[in-house]
């Protein structure tokens, strides 16, 4: 199974309730590599990347943040951790600046589903993920 990364979002604009779906994600994810937690790291991320956190329990991770957002800082901290990741998984709401080049390893970017208009907010508007990245919406149906 591959060494996943997931690195969570949140920022200010991440609702607690989006967190919480975040919790589930690192969960089905850690089901998804047989169970092994050893290959499951978490990195919060707001617009700085703290700490790379090995998964003892989805409910135990101190997901705390707020303000601003700028992921290309939690790439950059998850790639230069000590077992790089197969893997990188991005939880986020898409309000953010995405790193220029193709990081080395495969990329997910998982979107919270928006249920606001963004024209209102114009102050918000997320920016596309990079082709790079596999899109898939939290929460959708699957296909």
């Amino acid at each position: 199974p591959p060494r996943v990364c997931v690195v969570v979002d949140t920022s200010g604009s991440v609702s607690d309730r989006e967190l919480g779906s975040a919790l589930l994600e690192v969960t089905a994810i850690a089901r998804a590599v047989g169970g092994r937690r050893d290959l499951v790291s978490v990195l919060p991320c707001d617009a700085a990347a703290d700490r790379v956190l090995p998964l003892c329990r989805a409910e135990d991770l101190p997901l705390v943040g707020g303000g601003g957002t700028d992921l290309r800082t939690g790439f950059a901290r998850a790639l230069r951790h000590g077992r790089r990741p197969d893997v990188v998984v991005v939880l986020t709401d898409g309000q953010t600046p995405w790193p220029a080049a193709r990081p080395s390893c495969r990329t997910v970017v998982g979107l919270f589903p928006r249920h606001t208009r963004w024209s209102e907010h114009a102050d918000r508007v997320p920016t596309s993920p990079p082709d790079w990245a596999r899109v898939v919406t939290i929460g959708a149906a699957p296909r």
